[in-house]
């Protein structure tokens, strides 16, 4: 593991991924550094990809929890 990653352990994050499709898609990194959620949809640029991570945040955060 990287300094990178491993500076970022124990936080979870969004981080955007190059496909090797040559396509961007984001991913949710849990506390434990490994994917959590990724998105079905893959994006022709980074700055798309990483708009759509902001959405999804922003989704994720704001909705309620339903109890069966």
């Amino acid at each position: 593991m990287t300094e990178k990653h491993e500076a970022n352990r124990g936080i979870a994050r969004f981080q955007i991924v190059f496909r090797r499709d040559g396509r961007y898609a984001w991913q949710l990194i849990n506390p434990h550094a490994t994917p959590a959620a990724r998105s079905m949809v893959s994006y022709d640029t980074e700055d798309a990809a990483f708009a759509a991570a902001e959405e999804a945040r922003w989704l994720i955060s704001t909705a309620p929890i339903d109890r069966s």
